[in-house]
């Protein structure tokens, strides 16, 4: 078997990389940040301290949409996904066995907190599901 690469929509692919990326910043910042500290009973001077050098962990996290955009689009091409409900469909099915999967196991073998996994494990769903809205609508 071999890939396709030659068929990515590369301004799809950075677009969904920048839409995880936001969706990463309200998903922590607005909507579940407060419920994520007291999930893993992280004291603020804690959580200030995780987010003291931005400048090195924002490119890096931006990083990792990037590459996940690029794989998604890749597998994309290479199945058939020619609109956004298939493309949604995509990022839940690689959420489910994949990204969701390895993370439970990864939080329960560390005993961390469920709560803390649901929150986690939603922004990489909503992240997935974004990642391949925007990929196969913009096929």
């Amino acid at each position: 078997m071999s890939f396709d690469f030659s068929q990515i929509n590369i301004w799809a692919a950075l677009v969904a990389a920048v839409a995880s990326f936001i969706v990463g910043g309200l998903w922590y910042a607005v909507l579940f940040g407060k419920a994520w500290q007291k999930a893993y009973a992280f004291t603020d001077e804690e959580v200030k301290k995780m987010g003291a050098h931005p400048e090195r962990t924002l490119p890096v996290m931006f990083l990792c949409d990037i590459v996940t955009a690029f794989v998604v689009a890749l597998l994309a091409v290479n199945i058939g996904i020619e609109n956004a409900i298939g493309g949604v469909v995509l990022g839940a099915v690689l959420w489910a066995g994949i990204a969701g999967a390895l993370s439970l196991a990864t939080h329960l073998g560390g005993e961390r907190p469920v709560q803390g996994w649901v929150i986690d494990t939603g922004k990489q769903l909503a992240s997935l599901v974004v990642i391949g809205a925007i990929i196969g609508a913009w096929r």
